[in-house]
């Protein structure tokens, strides 16, 4: 038996979409390759071979459940009740190994990153851009120079990392939620263009990741978004690099050319960002040492009977005015 099926829609995690329909020519790959192999006779009954390539909704629990049974029940011989127990386990399996082991361990890198002031690479692209065929070993490269790689599946969804993320825009009424890319993509009815959309806006947000967007086959999908995805890195001051209709040809030596410039680049976007770190860092304790000071004041003066005075507001400006002085100084 050969289990081909064609995947309609996928589940998702991201809210207030129009709906998460899977790519139409991923979907219809199954009927494809069938009639290859029944144009001028039928292989498969030659071979003594069942195909199966039922349409399956994975969006919908409910509905996948029938058209699952529908397809085996003769086959496995199977009962309602078992094949209820098939998918709910199903289900639970999935979850369990997107967001435990998937997810999980991509967290521990990501903290691991925090801790010590290095990036990672969020590849915007595909499933299938995960082949080392198509991304033509790519991200093998990246990570050779030391470079974590960051599918967009992996990011870590905890409640904790995506509210710091997004809390603030949730906040001022930009978008419901943390999952939400009604902001910037309101035709978000495919499902991996618009996961694709909101990594990019994560991204963007995440100062220890960078952006490489795949794409491949001239794929149509993408090309709306184009524009869109680069804008919403860029606009962060995120580094945003790309390789697109990587499918044309395999230039291997111009590939680890660019691989290796962009490492050089990010080498010293690493050094800048510990550097501006540390100036914030300094700031922040000068600003601090300057209110326990005020307070110290103000705490004398009430002391000695004289009439308390309020602590002036350190607004924004303080810290600007500052990092100036501090640059002009050459540290």
């Amino acid at each position: 038996m050969i289990f081909f099926p064609m995947i309609d829609a996928l589940t998702t995690d991201l809210v207030n979409v129009q709906s998460s329909r899977a790519c139409p020519t991923v979907t219809a790959t199954p009927e494809a390759v069938k009639a290859a192999f029944i144009k001028e006779g039928d292989l498969f009954a030659q071979m003594g071979l069942q195909y199966l390539n039922p349409i399956l909704n994975v969006d919908e629990p409910r509905l996948l459940e029938r058209q699952l049974y529908d397809t085996f029940k003769d086959i496995l011989g199977l009962t309602v009740e078992e094949n209820h127990l098939a998918v709910e386990e199903g289900y639970k399996a999935l979850d369990t190994f997107m967001n435990v082991t998937l997810r999980g361990a991509a967290r521990e890198v990501l903290n691991q990153l925090e801790a010590e002031d290095r990036l990672g690479i969020v590849v915007l692209g595909r499933p299938y851009h995960n082949d080392p065929g198509i991304n033509h070993e790519i991200l093998e490269e990246f990570q050779k120079a030391g470079y974590p790689i960051f599918t967009m599946d992996t990011l870590p969804i905890d409640d904790d990392i995506i509210w710091r993320l997004f809390g603030d825009e949730v906040e001022a009424g930009i978008i419901k939620h943390p999952m939400d890319i009604s902001d910037v993509w309101k035709n978000s009815y495919s499902e991996n263009t618009s996961r694709k959309v909101w990594a990019a806006k994560y991204t963007a947000r995440h100062p220890n990741l960078v952006a490489l967007e795949l794409s491949s086959f001239k794929c149509g999908h993408d090309a709306p978004i184009y524009t869109v995805v680069e804008e919403i890195v860029q606009n962060s001051g995120t580094p945003y690099f790309c390789f697109k209709d990587i499918d044309e040809n395999k230039p291997t030596g111009s590939i680890k050319i660019r691989v290796e410039t962009i490492s050089y680049f990010l080498k010293r976007y690493r050094e800048d960002m510990i550097k501006n770190k540390g100036k914030i860092k300094t700031l922040e304790e000068k600003l601090a040492e300057y209110e326990k000071l005020l307070r110290l004041q103000l705490e004398a003066q009430e002391s000695q009977g004289r009439p308390s005075l309020s602590l002036p507001v350190i607004n924004s400006a303080i810290p600007v005015a500052i990092d100036t002085r501090i640059g002009a100084s050459g540290d």
